[in-house]
């Protein structure tokens, strides 16, 4: 092949190689530079609003009843929680069961006597009366044991001794479910409190 062919081949693919990009750069350039057609004004119309706008409302603090309310579940509490507090060996005579029994009673009775306190801390109502549910239960636990056991709570070598057994356990984990239920119910209490001051 002649040189002349070979140089103006070349010349060519480049020439053709040159006007691809120029024309790749003219586009580029063309359509970031042009300017757009003015926008037209903007016409703003007047806000309209369908709804009223909510206004900002403020939750009134605790009541002197509600206040009351709860320091007679922490009273409660304490009362259930003290009772089964003993220091030492705890000899489960009848009597003491039967003390048992009645301080777990004691939850609905004293729910019944402070009644409802109210929308604002009926979370934390139920949560009272699950915990004297429970209590309730742990009372007829109670019961049981008393019905099996003699005067001094003497079962042992006894066929009812595992019965006995059963139901004092039954006693006393309802007192600490009961109890952590109360706890959760004074907590729920506080967190209220603490969101309305």
């Amino acid at each position: 092949m002649p040189t002349n062919t070979i140089l103006s081949a070349a010349r060519l693919a480049a020439t053709v190689l040159v006007v691809l990009l120029l024309n790749g750069c003219a586009d580029k350039i063309d359509s970031t530079s042009t300017p757009s057609a003015p926008a037209s004004p903007a016409v703003s119309k007047p806000a309209t609003t369908s709804a009223a706008v909510p206004t900002a409302t403020t939750v009134p603090s605790m009541t002197a009843e509600e206040i009351a309310w709860l320091k007679a579940v922490a009273t409660l509490h304490n009362t259930v929680d003290k009772a089964f507090m003993g220091t030492g060996n705890v000899y489960l005579t009848r009597a003491k069961m039967r003390s048992y029994a009645n301080t777990l009673r004691s939850c609905s009775r004293e729910l019944a006597r402070i009644g409802s306190p109210g929308d604002r801390l009926q979370p934390v109502y139920v949560m009272v009366k699950q915990a004297c549910q429970t209590f309730e239960k742990g009372a007829k636990c109670w019961d049981t044991a008393i019905r099996v056991s003699d005067a001094g709570g003497a079962v042992t070598g006894t066929a009812d001794e595992r019965t006995f057994t059963r139901a004092s356990q039954c006693g006393f984990e309802a007192q600490g479910n009961g109890s952590n239920r109360l706890g959760s119910a004074e907590a729920k209490g506080e967190e209220i409190k603490a969101k309305v001051g």
